[in-house]
């Protein structure tokens, strides 16, 4: 209805304050002064008698956040326009908000009594407004005699074990539920609003709860299966997901999303042909990150030693975060099947794409050195360095790789401008005392970078390794096989073996040495530290 053919709207001239207030007010509110706006129009409601008026003067209180004054302009504008339903369902809101229930009820069963088809929605609001209530008895209350009327309406059963679930009325609560798995056993919302309210304290509590519901309702919803099995997952407890996820997929075996989860879960748990099998009828069924699943089945293919099988999978990945590492893969397969040069070439392009080029050119010096050609190795890094002087991880590998050849000036020059660019560099400045005792005589300086090391990272066994080394050198034997042997027992590697070896064969201890170097052998007996130090001391 337009303003001229409303009878509420006063027929009445603007006098000159009633304008400049108009004017003012909006003025001050385009300032921000929304609350100074909603008072001087709430006043000039008050005088002009107009609903539109009124109608402004709510909006500004509204948005200046004050409950009050809205509730004052809103009731004014329902006085001076009783047919206005907009303005009723906002004072209901407004009263609601500020805890005054006694006068919001008149509203509500108006509301109820004028509009019956929409009783479902004013149940719904009344659950969200009322769960907040101070005085939440009272809420209760409120709530369960007008949803009494209501016996087989959904809305009214889930507002009222909204209100007594905040109220601690757990009977009413369990009541409810019980209700609403018979009367609408396929509407999720109330399982999954008390799921939610759970789990923000006790996720197996949630669980608990889920699970129960679900068994109240057979043909419960794929929305409230993977809640359970992510709620399961969530909490480590993978068989039990991977069950529940099998479970729901007799139902819903189309399902992508149960799909990928399912595979996903078996996949953990171990069984890695079901994953594969699930994983490509989650693939086949479409919806999440295909790529990401490719590379999923692929690693699932790696896993069963099928090369072929997962240089397909690998192949078929196109882009994501998931396709750099998958042409890695694919390079590596390539290695291993003695094409390794041939790796390396085809890698080159991706290290001009972005942020790649560390990585790749640490991945090619790699292959480069597992195909035994060191100075390929060193030339890629040496080629990365130049075109990323900076890069951290290639200063690092470029060190370690002059140090393996014997190169120790490179290696400590580049290991020294690791620790100018980050100062704490736990590992810069283990490599470093590590290798100026391999290499040079400078013990003492040696143990000052590790001794660092060990204080940032006191539990890592190459740390434990460098320690018990450079004591080794420094003759302190004690410490020396304390420190290799934490390492040893952490880390049952050949070159950790032969240290402690080694140590314990200088105090005398040649039955334990023997002990550690046969072990030794059975890990690693081709590793070039072992075999130096049993050819040089000839146990």
């Amino acid at each position: 209805m337009s303003a001229e053919n409303n009878p509420r709207i006063p027929k009445q001239s603007l006098t000159q304050s009633w304008l400049y207030g108009l004017l003012a007010g909006e003025i001050v509110a385009q300032r921000g002064g929304t609350g100074v706006a909603a008072e001087t129009y709430l006043q000039l409601a008050r005088e002009t008698r107009d609903p539109r008026v009124a109608q402004r003067a709510s909006e500004f209180a509204m948005f200046s956040g004050n409950v009050k004054q809205a509730s004052e302009a809103l009731a004014l504008w329902v006085e001076l326009d009783p047919d206005a339903e907009s303005a009723r369902e906002q004072l209901l809101i407004a009263l609601l908000r500020a805890g005054k229930l006694a006068e919001s009820r008149p509203l509500i069963e108006r509301a109820l009594a004028q509009q019956p088809a929409r009783a479902g929605g004013v149940f719904v609001q009344l659950a969200r407004l009322l769960a907040r209530q101070p005085d939440r008895a009272a809420a209760a209350t409120l709530v369960s005699e007008l949803a009494e009327r209501y016996p087989d309406l959904p809305e009214a059963r889930f507002a009222h074990l909204a209100v007594a679930a905040e109220a601690g009325d757990q009977a009413a609560v369990e009541q409810e539920f019980s209700r609403l798995a018979k009367i609408a056993p396929g509407w999720d919302v109330p399982v999954l609003w008390q799921v939610d309210r759970l789990r923000r304290n006790s996720v197996p509590a949630a669980i608990v709860f889920l699970q129960a519901q679900m068994q109240l309702r057979p043909a419960s919803s794929i929305e409230l299966n993977l809640m359970l099995v992510r709620l399961l997952a969530g909490e480590k407890r993978y068989p039990e997901a991977q069950a529940q996820a099998e479970k729901a997929l007799q139902r819903y075996p189309d399902d992508s999303e149960l799909l990928n989860m399912a595979g996903l879960l078996a996949f953990e748990n171990g069984n890695l042909p079901l994953a594969s099998k699930l994983l490509e009828r989650g693939l086949k069924a479409g919806g999440g990150d295909s790529d990401a699943l490719r590379y999923t089945l692929g690693q699932l293919a790696d896993e069963q030693k099928l090369p072929q099988q997962a240089r397909l999978w690998y192949t078929q990945v196109q882009q994501g975060e998931n396709y750099l590492p998958a042409r890695l893969r694919l390079a590596q397969l390539d290695a291993e099947d003695g094409h390794w040069q041939q790796a390396i070439d085809e890698l080159q392009p991706l290290s001009n794409e972005g942020g790649q080029l560390v990585r790749v050119v640490i991945f090619q010096a790699q292959l480069a050195k597992e195909g035994g050609d060191q100075a390929q190795a060193m030339r890629l890094l040496n080629q990365g360095l130049l075109r990323q002087p900076g890069a951290i991880d290639l200063l690092y590998d470029r060190a370690l790789l002059a140090e393996q050849g014997g190169d120790i000036k490179q290696a400590e020059k580049d290991l020294h401008h690791i620790l100018q660019l980050a100062p704490g560099h736990v590992h810069a400045l283990n490599a470093l005392g590590y290798s100026l005792s391999n290499h040079t005589s400078r013990y003492q300086e040696a143990l000052g970078y590790v001794e660092k090391a060990h204080q940032a990272a006191p539990d890592d066994p190459m740390i434990l390794d460098s320690l018990g080394w450079v004591y080794y050198k420094l003759g302190k034997l004690e410490l020396a096989v304390k420190h290799l042997q934490a390492s040893y027992a952490k880390l049952p590697d050949a070159e950790v073996a032969a240290h402690l070896g080694e140590a314990l064969w200088k105090t005398g201890r040649h039955d334990e040495a023997r002990k550690v170097w046969a072990e030794a052998r059975k890990i690693n007996p081709e590793h070039p530290v072992l075999v130096e130090t049993l050819r040089r001391l000839q146990p």
